[in-house]
């Protein structure tokens, strides 16, 4: 099911309250060198969620989702994955399923009771299809489960990061 259509996705109006940061590399790298493992929980391929993200839709009107048109609003965004292994022009070959992977902190502004103030999410690609996971840094690589209402809601707000276009003006030319 497509995550806006979801009956327990969070209304567009909810991501507002929501700040998305990216993790700055050397706080990453800190982390890993005190043996801290980043564990995360896809929601794209949850089965009790059965949930997929479109980031555009085709001249048809049928939805696509082209993992390019996520990846260049990502870029724009927030630049090249801060990721040491996600690095453009370093060796893929170890990559199996993603070839990109932004880590983000995620900050709740707002009243909230059924989320976390903040939380950690990757927003990534996963066989090939736009993908987000909630993330935790663990001692172990102990797999985890998140709550329902935060795994929807981090799956519809990396969504509306990779697919809602930014409206910008340079030099004064809108973009």
């Amino acid at each position: 099911m497509e995550i806006r259509k979801h009956p327990d996705a969070p209304d567009p109006e909810e991501l507002a309250e929501l700040v998305v940061e990216p993790v700055p590399r050397e706080e990453i790298e800190r982390r890993r060198s005190d043996g801290q493992v980043l564990v995360e929980d896809n929601v794209r391929e949850r089965e009790d969620l059965d949930v997929m993200a479109y980031l555009s839709h085709k001249t048809d009107g049928t939805d696509s989702s082209n993992i390019g048109v996520g990846l260049y609003r990502l870029v724009q965004l927030f630049g090249t994955p801060q990721l040491p292994e996600y690095e453009a022009g370093e060796d893929i070959s170890w990559r199996t399923d993603a070839t990109f992977k932004y880590l983000f902190r995620a900050t709740h502004r707002g009243d909230h009771d059924e989320l976390p103030s903040e939380w950690l999410m990757t927003v990534h690609d996963s066989h090939v299809r736009f993908a987000a996971s909630v993330a935790e840094w663990r001692e172990d690589d102990e797999p985890f489960t998140a709550d329902t209402k935060l795994a929807l809601t981090t799956y519809a707000l990396a969504q509306q990061l990779a697919a809602d276009p930014v409206e910008c003006v340079y030099e004064d030319v809108p973009f």
